[in-house]
């Protein structure tokens, strides 16, 4: 599991279907069951131009029907000294995926200009962090807690800057977005506590407790990351909106007080809290309805589900998302009312 030397996944084209046995899969429309026996010429790599003929099993759980002229991922396993294996991964969705960021792109651009690009920029520096940073980072055994912090940071940092330029309210914001980030990590700390919570918990750990035998990824602290992460945005989304709201307000009536512009923010915020709350828990809800239609087909029991690994883990993230939103807002509100009450940037 940590050692996958020997396996590569390359682009391939399938030139031909030499032979077909399947049928229809019950209960399944569209899907048939079976063997298609398929040539596949390699685009890329050492073996690129290079023709070979393998077997696509087609069942419930690897569905990957193709026909001639598709693009599609081949594994290729070429251990020393014996043959290599050749099986159909997946298709090639490469070209599908640039075209969706694309026309995202387009549509960011379109509605919200240059700040619409900036996001899209923010969003990729996002992801770069967080695949090319904090997951290496995690699995050669750095502290998971740390390099989260760390990295939701620096996210926040650079997105909110990188949007907004350098102001008065942005760096309000970046402040209460980070303050709220520390936040979610406590909170989940004490409800991981109350429902006995750690990363030993999560689906696939006993695959994980080997691997950490072998590179030192510490398990017990993968569920903090994944809480801190899971709340960054909505943090970063109410802290720039209450700071970017009371900048109109003083702007508007310079001659407010600081305690009345702090009950402005606590008024907006309060305003918005129900609503992003809401959004925390029902992205919890749409992404786990598959993994509750098949808990029902098992005939779960109430008491059951609600004491699973699954439903805590979830339920801990979200409230503790939550609960970093609510705080986040007199944070902002209070660093505003200090930070406002001054001669106002320019923005």
């Amino acid at each position: 599991m940590y050692d996958s030397s020997t396996i590569t996944y390359e682009k391939g084209t399938v030139t031909a279907i030499l032979d077909e046995r399947t049928e229809p899969a019950d209960g399944m429309p569209g899907w048939v069951l079976g063997v298609q026996t398929i040539e596949a010429r390699f685009k890329a790599g050492p073996m690129k131009g290079r023709i070979i003929q393998l077997d696509n099993v087609l069942s419930t759980d690897h569905n990957i029907r193709v026909r001639k002229g598709q693009s599609v991922i081949i594994k290729a396993d070429r251990p020393a000294e014996i043959e290599p294996y050749y099986t159909l991964y997946n298709y090639d969705r490469t070209p599908g995926l640039i075209t969706v960021s694309v026309i995202f792109a387009l549509f960011m651009a379109a509605v919200g200009r240059f700040k619409g690009l900036r996001s899209v920029l923010g969003l990729g520096v996002s992801l770069f962090f967080i695949l090319g940073f904090l997951l290496p980072a995690i699995y050669r055994g750095h502290s998971p807690a740390l390099m989260s912090i760390f990295t939701v940071a620096a996210i926040t940092v650079f997105s909110l800057f990188l949007l907004n330029g350098f102001s008065r309210k942005t760096l309000i914001a970046t402040v209460s977005s980070i303050a709220g980030g520390l936040f979610s990590v406590g909170f989940f700390f004490l409800i991981s506590v109350l429902l006995h919570l750690s990363g030993y918990n999560v689906e696939g750990a006993e695959e994980l407790i080997i691997v950490s035998r072998n590179t030192g990824l510490q398990l017990s602290q993968a569920l903090f990351a994944g809480a801190l992460i899971s709340s960054a945005g909505a943090v970063m989304d109410i802290a720039m909106s209450v700071a970017s709201s009371l900048y109109e307000v003083i702007n508007a009536q310079s001659g407010m007080s600081a305690r009345e512009l702090f009950r402005s923010g606590m008024s907006i915020g309060q305003d918005m809290i129900g609503t992003m709350c809401q959004t925390l828990i029902l992205a919890f809800i749409g992404s786990a309805l598959t993994t509750f239609l098949v808990l029902i087909s098992y005939g779960t029991r109430f008491d059951q589900f609600m004491s699973s690994d699954y439903v805590a883990i979830e339920v801990a993230h979200s409230v503790a998302g939550s609960l970093a939103v609510i705080v986040t807002v007199p944070v902002t509100a209070a660093l505003c009312a200090v930070g406002f009450r001054r001669a106002p940037d320019a923005g």
